[in-house]
């Protein structure tokens, strides 16, 4: 599972940003076809803005705050200097509580694509393991690092929690794993051997996967990460 919360220390000069107003879409869209053809979904971190390209990646921030999220543009607004948000983007920076409110809009590099398409189980993690906002941002700022010196998706990080022999004792360590992590659980089993390996990941970064390792030795002493090449 991957985190994310958005505070980057990166080049501006790279970038270019700018401040705008955000508002976000009423529920009547919902699963309209925006101007990009794709279907509007409250769910999804998307924007419309009335220039930028389609499936442009931006960096929305709240400056009050330094609560920032990442979204495609997907539709086209009428009015300029405006981005509207889905409602799950505007919950994020807090948008909901004000309907409209002056933002910071940052065009990203290509690269976080791969990082927007991440969000919603980074937000996940972060919910389910009640992480503040300063360790959320102190965690982003080290994967926004790993994209910028383009090491992303090179290598992956995985918490090992066991090496146990038979499929019954396997069966028994998977149901004991807790269920936020189960839909990352990994079991392989150990060419030619009735011995199993089991994991939790992948995860991008060491820090990322660090955070879970913590929570996991609570109940799995041993556990320990590892780290594998990307195929």
């Amino acid at each position: 599972m991957f985190l994310v919360m958005l505070s980057f220390c990166l080049n501006a000069q790279q970038k270019r940003i700018s401040t705008i107003k955000a508002t976000y879409y009423h529920d009547r869209f919902e699963n309209r076809k925006t101007s990009s053809g794709e279907k509007f979904s409250q769910k999804l971190y998307t924007a419309a803005h009335k220039t930028l390209p389609f499936n442009t990646i931006v960096r929305i921030t709240n400056p009050k705050t330094s609560q920032s999220v990442l979204v495609k543009i997907n539709d086209r607004c009428r009015r300029a200097g405006v981005v509207d948000l889905t409602k799950i983007a505007a919950s994020r920076i807090n948008l909901l509580s004000e309907g409209i409110m002056n933002v910071k809009l940052e065009v990203m590099k290509e690269d976080y694509t791969a990082m927007w398409e991440m969000q919603d189980e980074m937000y996940s993690l972060f919910d389910s393991l009640s992480y503040s906002l300063d360790m959320q941002l102190r965690y982003i700022d080290s994967l926004s690092n790993t994209i910028e010196n383009k090491q992303i998706f090179s290598i992956a990080y995985f918490v090992k929690i066991a090496t146990v022999e038979g499929e019954e004792e396997m069966m028994s360590v998977l149901y004991s794993i807790p269920e936020k992590y189960r839909n990352q659980v990994k079991h392989d089993k150990i060419y030619n051997e009735n011995f199993y390996e089991i994991m939790v990941g992948p995860f991008i970064t060491k820090e990322a996967a660090g955070i879970t390792l913590s929570d996991l030795r609570k109940r799995y002493p041993s556990a320990h990460l590892i780290k594998n090449k990307v195929e």
